[in-house]
């Protein structure tokens, strides 16, 4: 079914979110399937499917599921309410989960922790949307230019009728060579949340201040009789700056920017095609799968990826049936049997009836893998792990 589009935008006016020079947007299909593994769907639930078009200057947003798309600021306050409270669980799932992957010891898992600490970031309320009552996020892990980071990413949607704290000032905390004091005037309620948050700050430091004494405030005893009155006093003229002798002019020369040092790129190492799946074009023809008995792993090739490769896949195949088992980083593994079979078209099939049962009880949707012959060539094979998400898959011979 056809997802609900959501939003489209110029990256021009915003900033890309991320770490190393990685933006967190780009990243879009392995954190979903991150998560997947994860089993957090709600998080994926909550961030919409980027589009990027083929001039690389412009996203769509879809959203994950389908349903009745409203805007944030067409909801009420029991929908807003709502969708806020499953946005704060997430939060709170998201920072748990990025403080798991900083403390683990592998490189990959570190940095797939500091991309989650702009997975919910986006610029405004504007690019938020409740489909069938849930909030989905579109421009997450980007911000405006001028945006200041705030630790509650969600500041921009809850509700400011609550008034700002009112800080009392410390009896001893006078202003210094004041000539009058100025009525007090109670603060008004501002509309802008983050700057409520510097009055505790100013109180501190006002207190701290007032600890210490003004150190350069003036020797002379203050007056400690209020009804006398305080002499304006005379205007100093500060004196003049004693004149400074010219420096000789510098030689100047008009700067010459220099070519950025061109990246260097670690050299790839080609795939080893000698255990790589190929098709015999007579077994195809016949329809035979015999060539498939034995060992195979197969393993996601993603450009880019986020937490290292996938979980490989170590499939057991004979005469058209067998087993795949796959063990996840944490050491869980999980196991279902599968069968295989070659299509009128010529098409290989690898799939499973079932979900996996995993060590840990929980289940697991293992992808469906399909192959193309290729004349004299490995497969062309790719992986299904979800109707969105379609991964290009390497398979290799193990063992006969």
């Amino acid at each position: 079914m056809t997802k609900p589009f959501l939003r489209s935008g110029s990256l021009d006016r915003l900033v890309a979110l991320g770490e190393n020079g990685q933006p967190i947007y780009a990243q879009a299909q392995s954190i979903r399937e991150a998560l997947r593994l994860k089993q957090q769907p709600a998080i994926a639930d909550c961030l919409a499917i980027p589009q990027l078009n083929a001039q690389q200057d412009r996203i769509d947003w879809y959203a994950p599921f389908s349903g009745q798309v409203r805007p944030w600021s067409a909801a009420d306050d029991n929908q807003r309410r709502a969708a806020l409270t499953q946005l704060d669980a997430c939060l709170t799932d998201v920072e748990a989960l990025s403080r798991q992957a900083v403390a683990a010891p592998q490189a990959a898992l570190q940095r797939f922790g500091a991309l989650l600490r702009y997975l919910l970031r986006f610029p405004d309320m504007q690019h938020v949307y409740l489909v069938d009552g849930k909030p989905v996020l579109t421009f997450w892990g980007f911000s405006y230019a001028e945006q200041r980071s705030d630790d509650d990413p969600f500041a921009c949607l809850r509700p400011d009728d609550a008034p700002p704290p009112t800080v009392a000032a410390p009896a001893a905390a006078t202003a210094p060579d004041m000539p009058a004091a100025a009525p007090m005037v109670p603060p008004q309620p501002r509309a802008n949340r983050r700057r409520r948050l510097l009055l505790p700050a100013i109180a501190v430091v006002m207190a701290t201040l007032a600890a210490l004494g003004w150190h350069w405030r003036q020797s002379t005893p203050a007056d400690t009789q209020a009804a006398a009155p305080v002499p304006a006093p005379a205007p100093v003229r500060p004196a003049a700056p004693p004149a400074l002798n010219p420096l000789p002019p510098l030689p100047l020369t008009k700067a010459t920017l220099l070519p950025p040092p061109a990246p260097v790129t670690a050299p790839v190492a080609p795939p080893d095609e000698g255990n790589a799946l190929i098709m015999p074009a007579a077994a195809v023809k016949a329809g035979s799968t015999r060539f498939l008995n034995g060992q195979w792993r197969a393993v996601a090739d993603v450009k880019t990826p986020l937490t290292g490769r996938l979980p490989s896949l170590l499939y057991r195949l004979h005469n058209g049936t067998g087993s795949v088992t796959l063990r996840q980083a944490d050491n869980v593994r999980c196991q279902v049997n599968v069968e295989t079979g070659l299509m009128p078209s010529g098409k290989l099939v690898i799939n499973s009836r079932s979900k996996a049962r995993c060590s840990d009880g929980s289940r697991y949707q293992m992808p469906e893998i399909v192959c193309l012959p290729q004349e004299e060539r490995p497969a062309a094979c790719s992986g299904r792990y979800g109707p969105d998400t379609l991964y290009p898959m390497t398979i290799t011979r193990e063992k006969k």
